[in-house]
Formats: structure tokens, sequence, C-alpha cells
């Protein structure tokens, strides 16, 4: 499995990832695959890992290794089809995820699989636990759901910044924005939980300083049109804020004070963790995500 996944991903990291491996655990893997075959079989190339001529010589009895052995184990990912795969996937998420993902996943959905509608709902503040048990919802993503129930699992899909955003001939913010201007302008705050506070009043409070939230909004795109129209300021994720400035007249800023970045995170349970199409599904998520 790991010789495969390196195969695929050329990628320590991604292949990690696919397997939901520790990046050390696939390493240790990797050196163990070496001293068994008597060969590197992947070396160092640029930013991943090529393989080497005795690696591309197996590869084909490896793949036929690895699909015998998930026959035998009964892994319905063998026989899952994305080609000839016909329903329903269901997401839950923000319509942050909705912004980054959709532009990517559904031409890739309609060349490989044509057959399956993506349906995408509202994640809430939490996670949508019941849902995900019942098989109602086949995939949880966002960046706020925390420590786990027992018999979920996560995979995290992109790792994300914050940027501060007003629009593009505000009366105040220069080309850098101070952390003085910062707390003197009125902000929105994106809040899909409902309260008030976020990263960036944590951070101040750090420094026992306060910021001016005029109103919490649930979703990332509803400050858009006011900030445009307005000399109010938001801070959101940057990828977010780089996309609506192609279709609003902002300017994307960073952050006065340093903040923390966070994870986007899919989360699904244990009665689809092995299921063929969730796996493929999971995957396909990470896929169309690389470089976004």
């Amino acid at each position: 499995m790991v010789f495969e996944a390196l195969l695929a991903e050329r990628n320590v990291t991604r292949a990690a990832r696919r397997l939901a491996l520790s990046q050390p655990a696939l390493s240790h893997a990797l050196a163990r695959l070496r001293r068994d075959f008597g060969d590197d079989l992947f070396v160092r190339a640029g930013k991943g890992v090529t393989p080497t001529p005795r690696a591309l010589a197996v590869a084909d009895e490896v793949a036929r290794a690895v699909a015998s052995l998930q026959h035998l184990y009964g892994d319905g990912a063998a026989a899952f089809s994305p080609a000839a795969a016909r329903g329903t996937i269901t997401i839950a998420t923000t319509d942050f995820f909705e912004q980054l993902l959709l532009p990517r996943l559904l031409p890739y959905l309609a060349q490989n699989a044509p057959g399956l509608t993506a349906i995408f709902r509202p994640t809430g503040g939490e996670l949508p636990k019941a849902a995900l048990e019942s098989g109602t919802l086949d995939l949880a993503v966002a960046g706020f759901y925390g420590e786990l129930p027992e018999g979920f699992h996560q995979r995290v899909f992109c790792e994300e910044t914050y940027s501060c955003v007003v629009r593009r001939d505000h009366p105040v913010v220069q080309e850098k924005l101070s952390l003085a201007t910062f707390l003197k302008l009125g902000h929105l705050l994106v809040s899909p939980q409902g309260d008030l506070a976020g990263v960036v009043d944590r951070e101040l409070a750090q420094r026992g300083l306060a910021r001016r939230i005029v109103a919490g909004v649930s979703g990332f795109h509803t400050p858009a049109a006011v900030i445009a129209g307005s000399d109010l300021i938001v801070t959101i994720p940057t990828r977010l804020a780089k996309e609506l400035a192609k279709f609003y007249p902002l300017r994307c800023l960073p952050p006065p004070l340093p903040l923390p970045g966070f994870r986007l995170t899919g989360v699904w349970h244990e009665r689809t963790h092995r299921d063929g199409q969730h796996r493929w599904l999971r995957a396909t998520v990470a896929k169309v995500l690389e470089g976004a």
C-alpha cells in the first residue's frame, strides 16, 4: 500500500495523507521496503520523489498484489468504478469551502464520474454527528470541529491563513494596515457558530486589546458587498479574500498582528471508512484541492 501510494503521489507528504499515516510512519515504512527490495525504490526529485528503475519494474506486480489483498479482505474500493457510479454525494461545509471546492470538483466529476450529483449543505457551527452516523451525509468539512467523538475519522484537506479586507478606496487604510488603524475601524465578524469572538479577538485579548465588532454574520460571502460599500473591515481566509477581490472593489492586506492559521478538515463516520465510493470521494476532494 505504501509503495502504491508513493508511486501514485510522487510525494511523501501526500502519500502519507492518502494512507492516513503520519509522515514519519510512512518514512519508516519506506525504509523497510528499501531493505526488503534491496533498492532505494523512491529517491528525492525536486519537491517530491521519483521511482527508481527497480520500482518501475515491479510496479505492475505490486498493483496486482494490492488488488488481490483488497479483494481478499472485502475492500469495496477495489470494485468501485467512478465512471459507472450513479447517485449523489452529500457534503456539509461552509460557503467558504464551497467556493474553494466547487469550481475544481464539478469539472472533475463531469469527466470522471458523470453519474454522480454533488449536494452541498450548510454545516452550521458544530459537527453534524447524527447525519454522518445515519448516512444521510457522506462528509463534513470545516475548520472548527475540534476533538472528534469516538467512531469518527478525519483528514486535513488544506491549510489556510487569514487576510484583512477593506474597500479599494478606503479613506483611512493605506498600503500597510497598522494595529492602531485596525483597532479604530468597525469590524464584521464571520461566525458560523454564532458567537462574537473569533481568533482575532483571542489574539487581541492576549495583548490587553479589543476591537469594535459592528455585526456578526454566519456566512463568508455576505461581508463582500457590505465591505465594498462601507468603511468597515473584515478578517477572512486568504484564499476567499483573493477570490472575492476578483468580483468586488476590495483590497486584501496582511493582518497587523500574527494570527494562527487553521486546517480545513474532512470528517466521516466509521460506517463509511472502508466503503469504496466514500474512499474515492475523500481522495478526489484531496486531489482537486492540490495547489488551490
